[in-house]
């Protein structure tokens, strides 16, 4: 009955990963329809200060007076600046470098997320994780098709991006291992993102149109519930299993670029999607095993 139950809760950690890996995709979209008229300290503050509702709606009435209270403070303020460190480096890499080949150093934040889930949380990693992140990884470099021509020191930007990527999961994993509560984690990095980012906005402020308002507030709401499915996520099952799953959100941009931007895939692309959904199957049916 245990070991059933088990199953349940990491299939639970595995549909939340992949709804919130998702909603990310879409956050990059509203962010990219964004960078044509407001700069990238708005998007940035409005991820954070937009999405700060959506911690409230999502988290029972009786805990708001607690929402804050947190015997981990220097932990969660960690795992609040994570996700900015991700942005401003990846931000910083697509300036120097190809989009596409930034990409691929990005998602070798799996790796990493696999490779310390033993050292640092103590979880026990199946072959099927290995396995799992090594195909995701082949398929974002189908989908993404880097150059990777003479080496250049601007690599260190996604690098970086892809330390902050793994270190956000591991911690959101060891808070919820320690017992914080979901919804205190997700307030805590909503409010210290808001905060750190609303200098940068308002150093970088240009006019807001009633659009550009509303697109906004859209990308501060799904940026809201794609931190919290993720959160709760990572207090369902272990980090080495959730990892090879992060690679979905390829899937979901491919299919907002088609419908949202008129960017249709080529066969290669569409291996490449092929290949990140058996590969999540492979490590579903192995995990219920």
């Amino acid at each position: 009955m245990a070991q059933t139950e088990d199953v349940r809760e990491r299939l639970r950690g595995i549909v939340l990963v992949v709804l919130s890996a998702s909603l990310f995709a879409g956050v990059d979209g509203l962010s990219k329809v964004l960078t044509e008229t407001q700069s990238v300290g708005q998007i940035v503050w409005a991820r954070y200060a937009m999405a700060l509702p959506v911690a409230i709606l999502t988290t029972p009435r009786i805990y708001w007076r607690t929402m804050f209270v947190t015997s981990r403070p220097l932990s969660q303020l960690v795992r609040g600046i994570t996700p900015l460190g991700v942005s401003i480096t990846m931000v910083l890499a697509v300036r120097y470098l190809p989009l596409a080949e930034a990409t691929v150093i990005l998602f070798a934040a799996p790796f990493l997320v696999v490779a310390l889930s033993a050292p640092v949380l103590g979880e026990r990693v199946h072959a099927s994780s290995w396995i799992g992140v090594i195909v995701g990884f082949a398929a974002v470099t189908l989908v993404a098709r880097p150059g990777f021509g003479t080496f250049s020191a601007y690599v260190v930007f996604p690098l970086a991006a892809a330390a902050f990527y793994a270190l956000y999961q591991l911690v959101t994993r060891w808070l919820s291992n320690t017992g914080e509560r979901p919804h205190t984690t997700l307030a805590w990095t909503l409010a210290t993102g808001a905060v750190v980012a609303t200098p940068f906005a308002i150093l970088t402020w240009v006019p807001v149109t009633p659009r550009a308002w509303i697109l906004m507030a859209s990308l501060g709401i799904v940026f809201g519930l794609a931190q919290a499915l993720m959160v709760r996520a990572f207090s369902h099952a272990p980090a080495g299993v959730l990892a090879p799953f992060t690679y979905t959100q390829i899937v979901a941009a491919t299919v907002l670029g088609v419908l949202a931007f008129g960017s249709v895939p080529d066969g290669l692309t569409f291996l490449g999607v092929a290949m990140v959904i058996t590969a999540g199957i492979y490590v579903i049916k192995t995990q219920a095993r």
